[in-house]
Protein backbone atom coordinates (compact mmCIF):
# COMPACT_ATOMS: atom_id res chain seq x y z
CA UNK A 1 0.00 0.00 0.00
CA UNK A 2 1.39 3.40 -0.99
CA UNK A 3 0.53 7.09 -0.58
CA UNK A 4 -2.30 8.22 -2.90
CA UNK A 5 -3.38 4.62 -3.44
CA UNK A 6 -7.17 4.13 -3.35
CA UNK A 7 -8.68 1.29 -1.41
CA UNK A 8 -12.39 0.63 -0.76
CA UNK A 9 -13.48 4.27 -1.02
CA UNK A 10 -10.46 5.59 0.92
CA UNK A 11 -7.32 7.33 -0.33
CA UNK A 12 -4.03 6.91 1.52
CA UNK A 13 -2.70 10.36 2.43
CA UNK A 14 0.35 9.56 4.58
CA UNK A 15 2.40 6.73 6.05
CA UNK A 16 5.03 6.92 8.80
CA UNK A 17 7.08 4.16 10.36
CA UNK A 18 7.73 4.48 14.08
CA UNK A 19 9.71 2.19 16.34
CA UNK A 20 7.84 3.27 19.48
CA UNK A 21 4.50 2.35 17.86
CA UNK A 22 5.91 -0.96 16.70
CA UNK A 23 4.91 -0.43 13.08
CA UNK A 24 3.41 2.10 10.71
CA UNK A 25 0.81 4.81 11.10
CA UNK A 26 -1.36 5.09 7.99
CA UNK A 27 -3.60 8.09 7.40
CA UNK A 28 -6.53 7.88 4.98
CA UNK A 29 -9.49 9.96 3.93
CA UNK A 30 -12.85 8.77 2.66
CA UNK A 31 -13.13 10.43 -0.72
CA UNK A 32 -16.90 10.86 -0.84
CA UNK A 33 -17.52 12.20 2.68
CA UNK A 34 -14.14 13.42 3.98
CA UNK A 35 -14.20 11.03 6.96
CA UNK A 36 -10.70 10.72 8.41
CA UNK A 37 -9.13 7.37 9.28
CA UNK A 38 -5.93 6.31 11.04
CA UNK A 39 -4.60 2.74 11.16
CA UNK A 40 -1.76 1.67 13.47
CA UNK A 41 -0.35 -1.26 11.49
CA UNK A 42 1.62 -2.94 14.28
CA UNK A 43 0.65 -6.62 13.89
CA UNK A 44 -0.94 -6.83 17.35
CA UNK A 45 -3.46 -9.65 17.70
CA UNK A 46 -5.86 -7.45 19.71
CA UNK A 47 -7.68 -5.63 16.91
CA UNK A 48 -9.46 -2.34 17.67
CA UNK A 49 -12.08 -0.33 15.79
CA UNK A 50 -13.27 3.04 17.06
CA UNK A 51 -15.40 5.76 15.58
CA UNK A 52 -15.47 9.12 17.32
CA UNK A 53 -17.47 12.27 16.59
CA UNK A 54 -16.64 15.81 17.64
CA UNK A 55 -19.70 16.63 19.76
CA UNK A 56 -19.93 20.22 20.99
CA UNK A 57 -22.55 20.76 23.73
CA UNK A 58 -24.55 23.98 23.64
CA UNK A 59 -26.15 23.42 27.05
CA UNK A 60 -26.06 21.03 30.02
CA UNK A 61 -28.95 18.79 28.89
CA UNK A 62 -26.48 15.95 28.31
CA UNK A 63 -27.77 15.33 24.78
CA UNK A 64 -24.56 13.61 23.63
CA UNK A 65 -24.43 11.40 26.73
CA UNK A 66 -28.05 10.40 26.08
CA UNK A 67 -27.22 9.75 22.42
CA UNK A 68 -24.25 7.62 23.44
CA UNK A 69 -26.62 5.38 25.42
CA UNK A 70 -29.49 5.50 22.95
CA UNK A 71 -27.79 4.49 19.71
CA UNK A 72 -26.77 1.24 21.40
CA UNK A 73 -30.44 0.36 22.03
CA UNK A 74 -31.14 -1.20 18.65
CA UNK A 75 -30.54 -0.31 15.01
CA UNK A 76 -31.75 -1.08 11.49
CA UNK A 77 -29.93 -4.40 11.10
CA UNK A 78 -29.90 -5.25 14.80
CA UNK A 79 -33.42 -4.40 16.02
CA UNK A 80 -33.07 -6.21 19.36
CA UNK A 81 -33.80 -4.12 22.42
CA UNK A 82 -30.27 -4.10 23.83
CA UNK A 83 -27.64 -5.30 21.32
CA UNK A 84 -24.94 -3.95 23.64
CA UNK A 85 -26.03 -6.34 26.42
CA UNK A 86 -26.29 -9.24 23.97
CA UNK A 87 -22.75 -8.57 22.75
CA UNK A 88 -21.45 -8.57 26.33
CA UNK A 89 -22.93 -12.04 26.77
CA UNK A 90 -21.92 -13.61 23.46
CA UNK A 91 -18.89 -11.79 22.03
CA UNK A 92 -15.23 -12.63 22.63
CA UNK A 93 -14.48 -8.92 22.90
CA UNK A 94 -11.52 -7.56 24.84
CA UNK A 95 -13.20 -4.13 25.05
CA UNK A 96 -16.75 -3.03 24.42
CA UNK A 97 -18.09 0.34 25.51
CA UNK A 98 -18.83 3.94 24.54
CA UNK A 99 -17.65 7.18 26.15
CA UNK A 100 -18.79 10.80 26.30
CA UNK A 101 -16.11 13.47 26.79
CA UNK A 102 -16.49 17.27 27.05
CA UNK A 103 -16.10 17.66 23.26
CA UNK A 104 -16.29 14.17 21.68
CA UNK A 105 -18.12 10.87 21.81
CA UNK A 106 -16.28 7.58 21.17
CA UNK A 107 -17.45 4.10 20.25
CA UNK A 108 -14.52 1.64 20.57
CA UNK A 109 -14.57 -2.19 20.33
CA UNK A 110 -11.74 -4.71 20.23
CA UNK A 111 -11.27 -8.46 19.91
CA UNK A 112 -8.48 -10.94 19.19
CA UNK A 113 -10.79 -13.02 17.02
CA UNK A 114 -11.03 -11.72 13.45
CA UNK A 115 -14.65 -12.70 12.78
CA UNK A 116 -15.73 -11.36 16.18
CA UNK A 117 -13.90 -8.10 15.41
CA UNK A 118 -15.78 -7.76 12.11
CA UNK A 119 -19.11 -8.51 13.80
CA UNK A 120 -18.48 -5.92 16.52
CA UNK A 121 -17.46 -3.31 13.96
CA UNK A 122 -20.63 -3.90 11.94
CA UNK A 123 -22.87 -3.64 15.03
CA UNK A 124 -21.25 -0.35 16.07
CA UNK A 125 -21.38 1.16 12.56
CA UNK A 126 -25.05 0.25 12.30
CA UNK A 127 -25.68 1.67 15.78
CA UNK A 128 -24.16 5.11 15.12
CA UNK A 129 -25.44 5.58 11.56
CA UNK A 130 -28.77 3.67 11.60
CA UNK A 131 -30.07 3.80 15.19
CA UNK A 132 -33.65 2.91 16.09
CA UNK A 133 -34.11 6.29 17.82
CA UNK A 134 -35.85 7.69 14.71
CA UNK A 135 -38.62 5.10 14.79
CA UNK A 136 -38.82 4.56 18.55
CA UNK A 137 -39.04 7.74 20.71
CA UNK A 138 -39.34 5.53 23.78
CA UNK A 139 -35.56 4.97 23.62
CA UNK A 140 -35.04 8.69 24.27
CA UNK A 141 -37.50 8.59 27.17
CA UNK A 142 -35.88 5.48 28.64
CA UNK A 143 -32.26 6.61 28.34
CA UNK A 144 -32.79 10.36 28.76
CA UNK A 145 -35.74 11.33 30.91
CA UNK A 146 -39.45 10.75 31.50
CA UNK A 147 -42.08 11.29 34.17
CA UNK A 148 -43.11 8.59 36.63
CA UNK A 149 -45.82 8.64 39.28
CA UNK A 150 -46.10 5.99 41.95
CA UNK A 151 -49.17 5.41 44.06
CA UNK A 152 -49.37 8.09 46.73
CA UNK A 153 -47.04 10.50 44.95
CA UNK A 154 -48.28 14.09 44.90
CA UNK A 155 -45.93 15.13 42.09
CA UNK A 156 -44.46 13.24 39.14
CA UNK A 157 -40.83 12.16 39.44
CA UNK A 158 -38.13 12.52 36.81
CA UNK A 159 -36.56 9.21 35.80
CA UNK A 160 -34.22 7.99 33.06
CA UNK A 161 -30.95 6.08 32.78
CA UNK A 162 -28.75 9.12 32.14
CA UNK A 163 -30.81 11.32 34.48
CA UNK A 164 -30.26 8.86 37.35
CA UNK A 165 -26.62 8.29 36.44
CA UNK A 166 -25.85 12.01 36.53
CA UNK A 167 -27.75 12.51 39.79
CA UNK A 168 -25.31 10.03 41.26
CA UNK A 169 -22.27 11.50 39.51
CA UNK A 170 -22.95 15.09 40.57
CA UNK A 171 -23.66 14.05 44.14
CA UNK A 172 -19.89 13.47 44.34
CA UNK A 173 -18.13 16.61 45.65
CA UNK A 174 -15.20 15.96 43.27
CA UNK A 175 -17.46 15.80 40.18
CA UNK A 176 -19.42 18.85 41.28
CA UNK A 177 -16.22 20.81 41.92
CA UNK A 178 -14.94 19.93 38.45
CA UNK A 179 -18.19 21.04 36.82
CA UNK A 180 -18.23 24.38 38.65
CA UNK A 181 -14.52 24.97 37.98
CA UNK A 182 -14.90 24.44 34.23
CA UNK A 183 -17.93 26.73 34.12
CA UNK A 184 -15.72 29.48 35.61
CA UNK A 185 -12.62 28.82 33.51
CA UNK A 186 -14.56 28.61 30.22
CA UNK A 187 -17.53 31.00 30.44
CA UNK A 188 -17.65 31.55 26.65
CA UNK A 189 -17.22 28.11 25.03
CA UNK A 190 -18.54 24.55 25.22
CA UNK A 191 -16.43 23.53 28.23
CA UNK A 192 -18.66 25.54 30.57
CA UNK A 193 -21.40 22.92 30.11
CA UNK A 194 -21.71 19.50 31.74
CA UNK A 195 -21.50 17.23 28.68
CA UNK A 196 -22.79 14.30 30.75
CA UNK A 197 -25.89 16.29 31.65
CA UNK A 198 -26.94 18.29 34.70
CA UNK A 199 -30.11 16.77 36.23
CA UNK A 200 -31.45 20.33 36.60
CA UNK A 201 -31.29 20.75 32.81
CA UNK A 202 -31.71 17.24 31.38
CA UNK A 203 -35.55 17.59 31.37
CA UNK A 204 -35.18 20.68 29.15
CA UNK A 205 -34.13 18.42 26.26
CA UNK A 206 -36.87 17.58 23.77
CA UNK A 207 -37.02 14.56 21.48
CA UNK A 208 -36.83 16.89 18.46
CA UNK A 209 -33.60 18.47 19.73
CA UNK A 210 -32.21 15.02 20.49
CA UNK A 211 -32.84 13.85 16.91
CA UNK A 212 -31.51 17.10 15.42
CA UNK A 213 -28.21 16.68 17.29
CA UNK A 214 -27.80 13.15 15.98
CA UNK A 215 -28.43 14.32 12.41
CA UNK A 216 -25.91 17.14 12.71
CA UNK A 217 -23.05 15.51 14.57
CA UNK A 218 -23.24 11.79 13.70
CA UNK A 219 -22.13 12.41 10.13
CA UNK A 220 -19.09 10.84 8.41
CA UNK A 221 -17.61 14.29 7.64
CA UNK A 222 -17.44 14.81 11.42
CA UNK A 223 -16.00 11.36 12.18
CA UNK A 224 -12.53 10.17 13.21
CA UNK A 225 -12.10 6.41 12.61
CA UNK A 226 -9.23 4.63 14.34
CA UNK A 227 -8.00 1.09 13.60
CA UNK A 228 -5.28 -0.71 15.53
CA UNK A 229 -3.65 -4.11 15.15
CA UNK A 230 -3.63 -6.92 12.59
CA UNK A 231 -7.03 -6.14 11.09
CA UNK A 232 -8.24 -7.51 7.74
CA UNK A 233 -7.84 -4.13 6.05
CA UNK A 234 -9.71 -4.69 2.77
CA UNK A 235 -12.74 -6.23 4.48
CA UNK A 236 -12.78 -3.63 7.26
CA UNK A 237 -12.57 -0.65 4.89
CA UNK A 238 -15.23 -2.20 2.64
CA UNK A 239 -17.56 -2.55 5.63
CA UNK A 240 -16.93 1.05 6.73
CA UNK A 241 -17.35 2.40 3.20
CA UNK A 242 -20.72 0.65 2.93
CA UNK A 243 -22.04 2.94 5.68
CA UNK A 244 -20.16 6.15 4.86
CA UNK A 245 -21.05 6.14 1.16
CA UNK A 246 -24.74 6.64 1.95
CA UNK A 247 -23.89 10.25 2.86
CA UNK A 248 -22.75 13.34 1.00
CA UNK A 249 -19.88 15.48 2.25
CA UNK A 250 -20.74 18.12 4.87
CA UNK A 251 -18.37 21.10 5.13
CA UNK A 252 -19.40 22.20 8.66
CA UNK A 253 -16.28 22.14 10.83
CA UNK A 254 -17.73 22.29 14.38
CA UNK A 255 -14.84 24.45 15.57
CA UNK A 256 -14.37 25.19 19.27
CA UNK A 257 -13.72 28.91 19.88
CA UNK A 258 -10.81 29.44 22.24
CA UNK A 259 -11.55 30.92 25.63
CA UNK A 260 -9.65 34.10 26.50
CA UNK A 261 -8.09 33.90 29.96
CA UNK A 262 -10.55 34.96 32.65
CA UNK A 263 -10.02 37.24 35.63
CA UNK A 264 -9.76 35.72 39.07
CA UNK A 265 -13.17 34.94 40.51
CA UNK A 266 -14.71 32.83 43.25
CA UNK A 267 -17.73 30.52 43.21
CA UNK A 268 -19.30 28.70 46.15
CA UNK A 269 -21.33 25.54 45.58
CA UNK A 270 -23.05 23.46 48.24
CA UNK A 271 -23.32 19.68 48.38
CA UNK A 272 -25.25 17.35 50.67
CA UNK A 273 -23.78 15.47 53.62
CA UNK A 274 -25.36 12.91 55.93
CA UNK A 275 -27.96 14.11 58.41
CA UNK A 276 -25.76 13.09 61.35
CA UNK A 277 -22.52 14.49 59.95
CA UNK A 278 -20.85 17.64 61.23
CA UNK A 279 -20.23 20.42 58.70
CA UNK A 280 -16.81 21.25 60.12
CA UNK A 281 -13.95 20.03 57.94
CA UNK A 282 -16.19 19.09 55.03
CA UNK A 283 -15.30 21.95 52.66
CA UNK A 284 -13.23 21.54 49.50
CA UNK A 285 -11.19 24.28 47.89
CA UNK A 286 -10.23 24.09 44.21
CA UNK A 287 -7.94 26.54 42.42
CA UNK A 288 -7.93 26.25 38.62
CA UNK A 289 -5.88 27.87 35.88
CA UNK A 290 -5.81 27.67 32.08
CA UNK A 291 -2.35 26.53 31.01
CA UNK A 292 -2.30 26.71 27.24
CA UNK A 293 -3.24 24.72 24.16
CA UNK A 294 -3.39 21.07 23.08
CA UNK A 295 -0.46 21.85 20.75
CA UNK A 296 1.98 22.37 23.67
CA UNK A 297 2.79 18.70 24.31
CA UNK A 298 6.14 19.27 25.99
CA UNK A 299 4.74 21.98 28.27
CA UNK A 300 1.86 19.73 29.32
CA UNK A 301 4.22 16.86 30.14
CA UNK A 302 6.36 19.26 32.17
CA UNK A 303 3.25 20.30 34.10
CA UNK A 304 2.53 16.64 34.91
CA UNK A 305 6.05 16.32 36.28
CA UNK A 306 5.62 19.51 38.28
CA UNK A 307 2.26 18.40 39.72
CA UNK A 308 3.86 15.18 41.01
CA UNK A 309 6.79 17.15 42.41
CA UNK A 310 4.49 19.53 44.31
CA UNK A 311 1.85 17.16 45.70
CA UNK A 312 2.73 13.58 44.70
CA UNK A 313 3.48 12.43 48.26
CA UNK A 314 3.11 13.68 51.82
CA UNK A 315 6.74 14.84 51.63
CA UNK A 316 6.17 16.85 48.44
CA UNK A 317 6.77 20.53 49.25
CA UNK A 318 3.33 22.01 48.62
CA UNK A 319 1.40 19.11 50.11
CA UNK A 320 3.66 19.05 53.18
CA UNK A 321 3.22 22.80 53.72
CA UNK A 322 -0.57 22.60 53.59
CA UNK A 323 -0.93 19.42 55.68
CA UNK A 324 1.51 20.63 58.35
CA UNK A 325 -0.59 23.79 58.78
CA UNK A 326 -3.47 21.63 60.07
CA UNK A 327 -5.93 23.54 57.85
CA UNK A 328 -6.71 20.61 55.53
CA UNK A 329 -6.34 16.84 55.40
CA UNK A 330 -5.57 16.14 51.72
CA UNK A 331 -4.09 17.92 48.70
CA UNK A 332 -3.77 16.96 45.03
CA UNK A 333 -2.73 18.80 41.91
CA UNK A 334 -3.69 17.53 38.46
CA UNK A 335 -3.60 18.44 34.81
CA UNK A 336 -6.85 18.10 32.84
CA UNK A 337 -5.88 17.52 29.21
CA UNK A 338 -7.63 15.82 26.30
CA UNK A 339 -9.47 19.07 25.54
CA UNK A 340 -8.57 22.00 23.28
CA UNK A 341 -7.45 24.12 26.25
CA UNK A 342 -5.97 22.08 29.11
CA UNK A 343 -6.06 23.40 32.66
CA UNK A 344 -4.61 22.60 36.06
CA UNK A 345 -6.50 22.24 39.32
CA UNK A 346 -5.17 22.28 42.87
CA UNK A 347 -7.68 20.46 45.07
CA UNK A 348 -7.63 20.85 48.86
CA UNK A 349 -10.01 18.56 50.80
CA UNK A 350 -11.41 18.44 54.30
CA UNK A 351 -10.97 22.06 55.20
CA UNK A 352 -13.29 24.95 56.18
CA UNK A 353 -14.40 27.91 54.12
CA UNK A 354 -12.94 30.43 56.56
CA UNK A 355 -9.43 29.00 55.98
CA UNK A 356 -9.34 29.92 52.28
CA UNK A 357 -7.22 33.07 52.68
CA UNK A 358 -4.71 31.33 54.95
CA UNK A 359 -4.43 28.46 52.47
CA UNK A 360 -3.88 30.86 49.57
CA UNK A 361 -1.11 32.53 51.57
CA UNK A 362 0.59 29.17 52.24
CA UNK A 363 0.41 28.28 48.53
CA UNK A 364 1.94 31.59 47.50
CA UNK A 365 4.68 31.45 50.19
CA UNK A 366 5.60 27.89 49.17
CA UNK A 367 5.72 28.81 45.49
CA UNK A 368 7.84 31.89 46.15
CA UNK A 369 10.28 29.82 48.23
CA UNK A 370 10.60 27.21 45.47
CA UNK A 371 11.19 29.92 42.88
CA UNK A 372 13.77 31.59 45.11
CA UNK A 373 15.65 28.45 46.22
CA UNK A 374 15.07 26.23 43.19
CA UNK A 375 13.71 22.72 42.83
CA UNK A 376 15.46 19.48 43.78
CA UNK A 377 16.93 18.34 40.45
CA UNK A 378 17.44 14.74 41.60
CA UNK A 379 13.81 14.48 42.63
CA UNK A 380 12.70 15.99 39.31
CA UNK A 381 14.86 13.54 37.39
CA UNK A 382 13.41 10.61 39.33
CA UNK A 383 9.86 11.74 38.51
CA UNK A 384 10.74 12.23 34.83
CA UNK A 385 12.32 8.75 34.66
CA UNK A 386 9.25 7.21 36.28
CA UNK A 387 6.91 8.98 33.87
CA UNK A 388 9.03 8.00 30.88
CA UNK A 389 8.94 4.34 31.95
CA UNK A 390 5.17 4.42 32.44
CA UNK A 391 4.65 6.17 29.11
CA UNK A 392 6.79 3.72 27.12
CA UNK A 393 5.37 0.67 28.90
CA UNK A 394 1.79 1.78 28.22
CA UNK A 395 -1.47 0.64 29.77
CA UNK A 396 -3.94 -1.98 28.60
CA UNK A 397 -5.86 -2.11 26.38
CA UNK A 398 -3.03 -0.41 24.51
CA UNK A 399 -4.98 0.06 21.28
CA UNK A 400 -7.71 1.97 23.11
CA UNK A 401 -5.19 4.16 24.93
CA UNK A 402 -3.51 4.97 21.60
CA UNK A 403 -6.91 5.85 20.13
CA UNK A 404 -7.75 8.26 22.96
CA UNK A 405 -4.30 9.86 22.82
CA UNK A 406 -4.48 10.38 19.07
CA UNK A 407 -7.66 12.40 19.52
CA UNK A 408 -5.86 14.79 21.90
CA UNK A 409 -4.54 16.49 18.76
CA UNK A 410 -6.34 14.90 15.81
CA UNK A 411 -9.78 16.14 16.93
CA UNK A 412 -8.56 19.76 16.67
CA UNK A 413 -6.97 19.46 13.24
CA UNK A 414 -3.55 18.42 14.52
CA UNK A 415 -1.21 15.52 13.79
CA UNK A 416 -2.67 12.24 15.17
CA UNK A 417 0.91 11.14 15.93
CA UNK A 418 1.57 14.04 18.34
CA UNK A 419 0.40 12.24 21.51
CA UNK A 420 1.20 8.68 20.37
CA UNK A 421 4.94 8.89 20.93
CA UNK A 422 6.79 10.32 23.90
CA UNK A 423 10.49 9.48 23.41
CA UNK A 424 11.28 12.73 21.53
CA UNK A 425 9.72 14.80 24.31
CA UNK A 426 11.59 13.02 27.11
Amino acid sequence: MNTNEKIQGFRVTACRENEELGGRLWEMIHEKTGAQLVWIDNGESNKLFSIAFKTIPEDSTGVFHILEHSVLCGSREFPVREPFVELLKSSMNTFLNAMTFPDKTMYPVSSRNEQDFMNLTKVYLDAVFCPAIYENPCIFQQEGWHYEMNEGDEKPLFKGVVFNEMKGALSSPDSLAGYVLMSRLFPDNCYRFESGGDPKHIPDLTYEQFIANHREYYHPSNARIFLDGAIPLEDTLSLIDGYLSRYEKNEKAHDIPLQHPVSACEAVEYYEIGAQEEENGKAMMVLGHQVGSWEEREKLMALEVLSTYLTGSNDAPLKRAILSSGLAQDVSFYLEDGIAQPFTALQIRNTDYQHRDELKAIIRQTAEKLIREGLDREELEAIINQQEFQSLQGREPKGLIRCIRSLNSWLYGGDPMLYLTSSPVF
